[in-house]
């Protein structure tokens, strides 16, 4: 099944599988807000999702443009006021050096090995040179444990679209192809308001587990990669 059919669906009648990511995007939107040192920034979201990121960058004074491969989510976008546009990460359609940050949150994991070598070049391309780029994949994902069959034509694939899985180590050696790493560590998100008693219970013993190394499934590596002037 094609990518963008499973894309297409999530940004329409999928939205809602959106709505658990706002401690996520909030968590990458202070990294950035405290790099900069309270200096409003310009930045740019790849994949927009239900807009939080885009919607919470603007509440702070920020200048934002989107990008996604989706016709749908680039039109709700702009009927929100927000400056988006159709178009793929591995061909960033801005001049070099537009951006002060770019979020790439829940997107490299959907890239082929191919798309993710082509799109970090990119990305540091339109950073500008203090730019940092900021963003999450799943923590070491099973990627069989996803997949599905369709049941017209039999196809086999991953029900959220997943190309690739990632540990800590292979996101640094990707990221590092293109810039320079920063960090890339293990962080376990919750949703709070979206739990009831014993799910907060059981989210803040999973949330300690993490904080002392212990990881499981379900958790985020977390990256902050820095603009690299490619070799003159």
């Amino acid at each position: 099944m094609s990518n963008q059919r499973i894309w297409d669906h999530y940004q329409s009648v999928g939205l809602h599988r959106f709505a658990s990511a706002g401690p996520r995007l909030a968590f990458l939107l202070e990294r950035a807000a405290r790099a900069a040192g309270g200096r409003p920034l310009r930045v740019l979201n790849v994949g927009i999702g239900d807009a939080t990121l885009e919607r919470l960058a603007m509440a702070r004074g920020w200048e934002v443009d989107a990008l996604d491969p989706s016709e749908d989510a680039v039109t709700r976008s702009v009927a929100l006021g927000i400056r988006a546009r159709q178009g793929l990460i591995e061909a960033l359609p801005y001049a070099e050096a537009s951006f002060d940050a770019v979020f790439c949150s829940e997107v490299f994991e959907h890239l082929t090995a191919g798309q993710l070598q082509a799109a970090l070049p990119e990305i540091s391309r339109v950073l500008r040179p203090e730019g940092r780029l900021y963003g999450t994949v799943p923590f070491d994902e099973n990627l069989d444990e996803q997949r599905v069959v369709c049941p017209h034509c039999g196809e086999e694939f991953h029900r959220w679209g997943h190309q690739q899985a990632f540990t800590v180590a292979q996101m640094r050696a990707a990221l590092s192809t293109a810039l320079t790493v920063e960090r890339a560590d293990i962080v376990a998100f919750v949703d709070w308001r979206a739990l009831n008693w014993k799910g907060r219970g059981v989210a803040a013993a999973k949330k300690l587990l993490s904080l002392a190394g212990v990881h499981g499934r379900n958790e985020n590596i977390v990256f902050v990669a820095r603009h690299r002037s490619p070799p003159a």
